[in-house]
């Protein structure tokens, strides 16, 4: 991971604060001083790299900050770090659980789950395999957007503005994948008069989704 001039920059500013502690370079007599003596090393490796942080460095700070009590000086120190190196990272532990929920889903249907690299920071991205259907299926989570692709350029969107519809979300995305794998899932193409004919995909519950259009949430839905 290599971090931006403006990521360097607040670094140096922690790293200046933290050598001006009254007890840098005394004996590290308490877990405290000890930590943050850890974290002055890490800063110092990090600046002097020009914001390159690898995998083990990451590590590194990770396991600094499991070792340091909450209302401790270090922690302070260290939070402004990981605030500066880790910024989506709240967001990333909140939606961890979507995460085990996907996994969990697809596990148990036998759909083979692959990880993507998001395009943004703190978004979130999976290549489906359904059994008995070619290609792959894209599931992505990007912002309050939830995006599910299909083969051949099908696009199915939902919505979560806030936190706590997440969950909900997620779950409609999983349900139009199981109709997806359904069998009676068919593709079909419709004749137009004075137009080229429509390639449409129709779901197993009615759902009907049309080739590079998005189909928002119920929208495409046939009505009860």
């Amino acid at each position: 991971m290599q971090l931006s001039k403006r990521q360097v920059a607040s670094l140096r500013r922690v790293w200046s604060d933290l050598t001006l502690e009254l007890d840098v370079g005394d004996i590290l007599e308490t877990d405290d001083a000890a930590c943050r003596d850890g974290l002055d090393s890490w800063l110092a490796g990090v600046i002097s790299s020009d914001g390159r942080v690898d995998d083990s460095a990451l590590e590194n700070l990770l396991d600094l900050e499991r070792g340091t009590a909450g209302d401790s000086k270090a922690a302070a120190y260290l939070a402004r770090v990981t605030a500066v190196v880790m910024p989506h990272r709240d967001a990333q532990l909140r939606r961890a659980p979507l995460e085990a929920v996907v996994k969990e889903h697809c596990c148990q249907r036998g759909y083979r789950l692959s990880n993507r690299m998001p395009d943004r920071p703190g978004d979130m991205a999976w290549t489906i395999e359904v059994p008995s259907r070619e290609g792959q299926v894209d599931l992505a989570i990007r912002g309050d957007l939830f995006e599910l692709t299909f083969p051949g350029g099908y696009l199915w969107i939902e919505f979560a503005y806030e936190p706590e519809d997440e969950r909900g979300a997620l779950d409609e995305q999983l349900r139009i994948l199981d109709a997806y794998a359904d069998p009676a899932t068919t593709i079909v193409t419709i004749s137009r008069a004075l137009r080229r004919p429509r390639t449409e995909l129709h779901l197993s519950d009615g759902t009907k989704m049309w080739r590079g259009k998005r189909s928002f949430g119920g929208a495409s839905r046939p009505r009860a």
